[in-house]
């Protein structure tokens, strides 16, 4: 029975990847959590089923049915008391996998040959479960949740594992035809869209961008990927040992760009390289084209050119190399954008080639690529610098006027949003609002009226919230959007909606998402596709259909909560408010008199009342609400009411 139960429970903890290609391993804390209790269920389960013997088996039976619902009763109870939101499916695969495990062993009785024969069956089907799990596709977990905003109820939905882990953090996102194309940060292409059914498509690409980290990994005696087979020379490991560290995890992909014309497709991917007989690296532009549907298919010839690559090579040894840390690879730019169909925008950070930890400011260089934006001609390849002064611009966007909007990282606070207008220059290392690291102010500013040269920015951020990519609304699926700039952050995790009128920012709206925000695009469709740092894709459309929660939102969450968070609002919190005595909260001081008067309890039908017609059931209330006509939606929202 030892034996049976191991095995059984070992098939269990397959189930969900074996099933539904749920896999545990790949799911957040949250996630394991539940499946941890339905497991500890079976194995309560089992070890009250090996304690029931008595000579009549149809009792033993039923005992055994008993104490499995029982302790899965009081599991199902717990994820009930807790909202806990976990896959019905999965959870009741488990019970009813439990119901015809544990007492299987009672059916196959006590010949040796018979257990033998059950046992081996059942070993059998867990050797063939592993198998199968690890060579079955990956089928990506899907969670769906609601953000309230100022013009929108956005229906969030996150896919986790969609896509091979990448050997570093990083990646950006294109629409190519009427799919997308994701970049991972170690140059891997993979091709994505969602059928009808709104189920997850995806494959990889074999067109590998030519990023040489296993070289540079070699150079830093660290390995870039844990997968990496490169045998790290002890010269290397030497060299590294007795310099500043040379951090392999930031040697990653900047910028991805996909143009279309006609049947013909150009991909252009923004990286560093490493040079390995200098000891130095570049920022690279590489150009994949080909036909756009043999591309698709993965049948296109996969040679890239290198259409730009910037100058000086930066050494991370000598007299000349940044001190501290000589590779800020992170400090790429790396963005672009079309400035015409022939001429590509391109953002180049400084690497932290600032003056400050460096001999050279190379963004006031102007014999040097970095800290520069620069117009590229696609066809020859000739390069025109467009604007200096930029520490490391994360984000680009060309608006349907033509406005160029640039975000770009400051140091300890100064993160901007710029607009980029040809031949300026915007200061940086002369000119910033953000300080040193661990200081008051930033050591090469200039005293304000020496300043009146560089080009200020619209909007800047203290503290630094870490920008990312940026973009426009302009597709209308978000209609209260329309025109607005969406700006990804890393630190704050969260989406800012910057209301720009007349060149100014009016205001901004904080959307938090939880996830360091790597890129961000429009889809076909106008819903906001997003990459985050631990390469999840969230997607975010306007809220549709009458749902409680988002009725609530739109209707009731301006004035009440449904959690108790900061105090109540104008009006009091609705936590429990089903079965709850009428203006019974204590620390709500300010019901009217004709609602304390009321007395009784909130019931659903007492409720539908007063959504109804606030004034009609209670004359005097001051509720400034003037009621819901449509039963429906009464009845949505106390559904909901029911559940907090």
């Amino acid at each position: 029975m030892l034996l049976w139960y191991g095995v059984s429970t070992a098939l269990l903890v397959l189930f969900p990847a074996l099933s539904f290609g749920f896999r545990l391993w790949l799911s957040p804390v949250a996630q394991l959590l539940p499946f941890g209790c339905l497991v500890v269920a079976f194995v309560l389960s089992a070890a009250c089923t090996s304690s029931l013997r008595s000579s009549m088996r149809r009792r033993e039976l039923a005992w055994t049915a008993v104490s499995t619902v029982a302790i899965f009763g009081a599991v199902f109870l717990g994820f009930l008391l807790t909202k806990t939101d976990y896959p019905r499916v999965i959870t009741f695969g488990v019970f009813i996998s439990a119901l015809m495990l544990v007492p299987a062993p009672y059916f196959v009785g006590a010949s040796g040959l018979r257990q033998a024969l059950a046992l081996g069956a059942l070993t059998a089907a867990a050797v063939t479960g592993s198998v199968v799990v690890r060579f079955a596709p990956e089928v990506p977990a899907h969670t769906s949740t609601l953000i309230t905003t100022e013009f929108h109820n956005l229906d969030v939905h996150t896919y986790s594992g969609a896509f091979p882990s990448s050997a570093v953090r990083g990646g950006a996102l294109a629409r190519i035809a009427d799919e997308y194309l994701l970049l991972s940060g170690d140059g891997h292409l993979h091709i994505f869209s969602w059928e009808a059914g709104g189920r997850l498509m995806r494959k990889t690409l074999p067109y590998r961008v030519p990023i040489n980290g296993d070289a540079f990994s070699a150079a830093a005696g660290r390995p870039w990927s844990e997968h990496s087979d490169v045998k790290l020379p002890q010269e290397a490991q030497r060299r590294a040992a007795g310099h500043e560290v040379l951090n392999a995890e930031w040697f990653r992909t900047y910028g991805l760009l996909v143009q279309e014309a006609g049947v013909s497709t150009r991909i252009f991917v923004s990286h560093p390289y490493w040079h390995v007989a200098e000891e130095c690296w570049t920022e690279r532009v590489s150009l994949l084209e080909s036909n756009r549907a043999a591309m698709l298919r993965g049948e296109a010839p996969s040679e890239w050119k290198t259409l730009y690559e910037t100058t000086p090579c930066l050494p991370v040894f000598g007299e000349n190399r940044r001190r501290g840390i000589p590779f800020v690879g992170y400090f790429g730019g790396g963005r672009m954008a079309l400035l015409d169909p022939d001429t590509l925008l391109l953002t180049v950070g400084d690497f932290g080639f600032d003056g400050l930890a460096s001999v050279h400011a190379y963004s006031q260089d102007p014999a040097a690529s970095y800290g520069k934006t620069i117009a590229i001609n696609i066809a020859d390849g000739h390069t025109a610098i467009f604007t200096v002064g930029h520490r490391n611009p994360e984000g680009l966007y060309i608006d349907p006027s033509g406005t160029i909007w640039s975000t770009e990282h400051g140091p300890q606070g100064g993160d901007e949003l710029n607009r980029l207008i040809k031949g300026a220059n915007y200061g940086w290392p002369y000119a910033t609002y953000g300080t040193d690291y661990g200081s008051f102010s930033w050591p090469l500013n200039k005293p304000e009226p020496e300043q009146k040269g560089y080009e200020g920015p619209v909007f800047a951020w203290v503290p630094s919230i870490a920008v990312s990519n940026l973009i426009g609304v302009e597709r209308g699926l978000f209609s209260g959007w329309q025109g607005d700039l969406l700006i990804g952050t890393l630190k704050a995790a969260t989406l800012f909606r910057a209301r720009v009128r007349d060149g100014q920012v009016k205001y901004l709206e904080a959307i938090t998402i939880g996830s360091r925000i790597r890129d961000l695009i429009e889809g076909h469709d106008g819903s906001l596709i997003l990459l985050t740092d631990d390469q999840k894709l969230i997607v975010l459309r306007p809220k549709e259909g009458a749902t409680g929660e988002a009725l609530f939102a739109e209707k009731c969450s301006g004035c009440h909560q449904s959690s108790l968070i900061s105090g109540n609002r104008i009006g009091p919190d609705l936590l429990g408010i089903v079965g709850r005595r009428i203006a019974s909260i204590e620390s709500y001081p300010d019901y009217s008199s004709s609602l304390r008067g009321k007395g009784g309890i909130w019931t659903e039908e007492r409720l539908d009342e007063f959504l109804r017609s606030p004034s009609t059931f209670c004359p005097g209330t001051m509720m400034d609400f003037v009621g819901a006509a449509s039963a429906t939606e009464r009845q949505a929202i106390i559904s909901y009411l029911r559940t907090l």
